[in-house]
């Protein structure tokens, strides 16, 4: 009876257990969502903003660029909304707080949070929300150019 059991409960994990989907990593496609792809385009532009601003080192995105493609898009939101998400992201490393960590072992009087801090924006409501604002923008300038 427990060998029954135990194989009716392992068949309906099985059953009911979701399969892995990429979905959450497809790229533009006809299942693709206008609206999402770009306000993922426009806040990756602030996190790559960011992360340029916080390391101030060019030769990190060269090295990174022999692999990443950054982007999923081969045209940009508009020049305009990238301008304004990258302004964003240099905004969040200029209004860094000193690091709060004292350590003995090691200097780190000119480390900060850099990294965390880009993710932790890009992942917040407030982003969402700016990212969502600057969308029903272009959609109202891309609209008004065309009845124009």
């Amino acid at each position: 009876m427990t060998n029954k059991l135990f194989i009716i409960i392992i068949c309906f994990l099985i059953v009911s257990c979701k399969p892995y989907q990429r979905e959450r990593f497809k790229y533009r496609g006809s299942n693709s969502n206008e609206k999402t792809f770009w306000i993922e385009i426009f806040k990756d532009e602030m996190f790559y903003e960011c992360i340029k601003e916080g390391y101030k080192n060019d030769s990190i995105f060269k090295l990174m660029s022999k692999k990443d493609l950054f982007n999923s898009s081969e045209f940009i939101v508009n020049l305009k909304n990238a301008k304004n998400a990258r302004t964003l992201g240099i905004k969040i490393i200029k209004n860094l707080p000193p690091a709060f960590i004292k350590s003995d072992d090691e200097d780190i009087s000119e480390k900060n949070f850099i990294s965390a801090s880009c993710l932790h924006y890009y992942a917040s409501r407030e982003l969402d929300s700016i990212a969502k604002k600057a969308y029903q923008k272009h959609i109202k300038m891309e609209n008004q150019i065309f009845r124009d």
